[in-house]
């Protein structure tokens, strides 16, 4: 049996205290996991984004060698098990956007009182209120002159965009072309436990992924919601093609959670392969290496997608669209 390369994760709150504060005036990097208990379908787990988002930090920390070589250990502080707009299904946990900012401010004041210099706030989440409660911690740490960085920012502004001819390679063992050509056409609304998510999942921890995902559906066609395709739609013939991109993929995922029954993931989970997921985490760790070395020199790091949304949601206080549990699809 191959060792796992990855770095060993290191509890920075059982360290004692004067460990804790010499490793961080070395400059040793602290990476938060702040992820919710959340449904992703009958065949991931319940912490299925903080398993796939502590692996990536594993592989960006082991790219971020001090140039000495003297050996980082890999600082994990305890993970914030919350998350703004979780998918709807049994187990989900759902915290409010306020809660979660204040949570996510907290514990980042704290990290900048034991004196850490370096902070990566670890998701793999990708509800943009989230986005937006992590970002607060973000700038609070660059107030106390930290530098600190939210990488997944990086993720969520590709997905919307993506040119899915770059992650061929990921697709390359669906043989027939026409499905192959019809599941790299969806990447951009493969955002939720689908081919993509569950392929990274069987590649960073495989024993999590139940044996039901070679046997489901994919999922049925979205129809995207027509209030935001419209918005859409009138964004882009005033000249703003980046808000006109933002409002249709809220329009898609509204539309998503409209199904019914409705599926709980994405795309077509059946295709996911641990290779496939090699192959995306080493796209995503190649962004985030560049954002954190970039961050860690004094660059400004990546903003969340949507900024207008905050305030479009009363900060989080108009709820998302919701799905009853009678309407959750059951896979026996």
């Amino acid at each position: 049996m191959t060792a796992d390369p990855r770095p060993r994760p290191v509890d920075l709150l059982d360290l004692s205290h004067g460990e804790a504060r010499g490793l961080l005036a070395r400059g040793v990097p602290v990476y938060l996991p702040v992820d919710p208990v959340e449904y992703h379908g009958p065949h991931l787990s319940l912490r299925n984004d903080h398993l796939i988002g502590t692996g990536l930090a594993a592989d960006l920390h082991a790219r971020l060698a001090p140039a000495d070589g003297s050996p980082w250990p890999f600082l994990l502080a305890s993970s914030i098990e919350a998350g703004v707009d979780p998918c709807p299904g049994p187990g989900t946990r759902s915290v409010s956007f306020l809660a979660l900012r204040r949570l996510v401010r907290d514990a980042c004041s704290a990290l900048a009182d034991l004196g850490a210099r370096r902070v990566v706030l670890c998701t793999f989440h990708g509800a943009p209120l989230h986005a937006h409660a992590l970002d607060a911690g973000v700038r609070l740490l660059e107030g106390r002159d930290v530098r600190a960085l939210q990488p997944h920012n990086l993720l969520m502004s590709e997905l919307m965009t993506a040119d899915a001819s770059a992650y061929a390679e990921a697709y390359a063992h669906v043989e027939d072309e026409a499905e192959r050509a019809a599941l790299m056409g969806g990447l951009s609304t493969d955002f939720h436990a689908g081919f993509g998510e569950t392929s990274i999942a069987l590649h960073y921890a495989p024993a999590s992924v139940g044996a039901v995902y070679c046997t489901l559906p994919p999922c049925p066609s979205i129809t995207p919601d027509p209030p935001f395709v419209a918005a859409s739609r009138a964004a882009r013939a005033a000249g703003r093609p980046k808000l006109a991109t933002e409002l249709w993929f809220a329009a898609v995922a509204r539309g998503w959670t409209n199904l019914r029954p409705f599926p709980g993931y994405t795309s077509s989970p059946h295709r996911a392969t641990a290779v496939a997921g090699a192959f995306f985490a080493r796209k995503i760790v190649d962004e985030y290496e560049r954002a954190a070395r970039a961050v860690f020199a004094g660059a400004e790091g990546p903003h969340p997608i949507m900024p207008w949304l905050v305030g479009a949601s009363l900060g989080g206080l108009i709820p998302s669209s919701s799905v009853p549990l009678t309407a959750v699809a059951s896979f026996a």
